[in-house]
């Protein structure tokens, strides 16, 4: 019984790590931080997209463990909805953040001495301080993604743990481990890439142009499928 008490946990840890970078969940958090690309805040908002996720999908798995409650097929598959409207809306807030903080080149002089330099409006700062207040959003969708995977994720559950709520917690405890495992060390390859492209503006521009672009047309895909 140990064995394979500790079998399944093994188990659903690797599941986690796997689940963790499913396509829709790597866009999601990808365009999440394009909109200000830096790498504490998008190593923050993995973490909180990851909370989300494990938090609803423990509380979800707990009450089909305890109680024999599963939720709706239809809320499932309005989580679903919401998610390919989340990202083709997140894709277009990326574009209208990449207009209202355009960077241009400027050049200007001192006496003999010529500067070239990159400049962007001032008023860029103070929308990016509007936007850090919306810090509650990864976790929202990270909610969402975990009421839309819920039923695929525990599908297994009390077939394994044959009735052991204990044991059910543990594996979903440690299977949501594993997916804010994965999404950190994605976040965190994610944020050092963008902070190796802070020193290439037009280079960034076009990254986060791409992303917000992918967002869309994923999106759209995600929500023709789902409906």
């Amino acid at each position: 019984m140990l064995m394979q008490g500790l079998a399944m946990i093994g188990a659903g840890f690797t599941l986690g790590l796997v689940h963790a970078m499913d396509a829709d969940h790597v866009m999601a958090v990808t365009a999440l931080s394009n909109e200000k690309p830096g790498f504490a805040r998008t190593l923050r908002f993995s973490l909180q997209w990851a909370i989300g996720h494990g938090g609803i999908l423990l509380l979800v798995g707990g009450a089909l463990l305890g109680f024999g409650i599963t939720l709706p097929e239809t809320v499932t598959w309005l989580a679903e909805v919401a998610i390919g409207f989340i990202l083709i809306f997140l894709g277009f807030m990326c574009f209208v953040q990449l207009k209202n903080s355009a960077v241009k080149l400027n050049e200007h002089s001192h006496g003999d001495v010529t500067h070239t330099h990159w400049h962007s409006d001032e008023h860029v700062a103070a929308q990016y301080d509007k936007d850090d207040k919306k810090a509650h959003a990864p976790v929202m969708v990270g909610v969402l993604h975990g009421i839309a995977g819920s039923a695929p994720a525990l599908a297994l559950v009390p077939a394994l743990v044959d009735g052991r709520l204990g044991l059910g917690l543990m594996y979903l405890a440690v299977f949501s481990f594993g997916v804010l495992l994965a999404m950190s060390m994605f976040g965190m390859s994610l944020a050092w890439v963008q902070s190796r492209l802070q020193k290439y503006h037009q280079l960034l521009q076009i990254q986060r142009y791409a992303i917000a672009s992918v967002s869309i047309v994923f999106g759209g895909y995600w929500l023709s499928e789902a409906i």
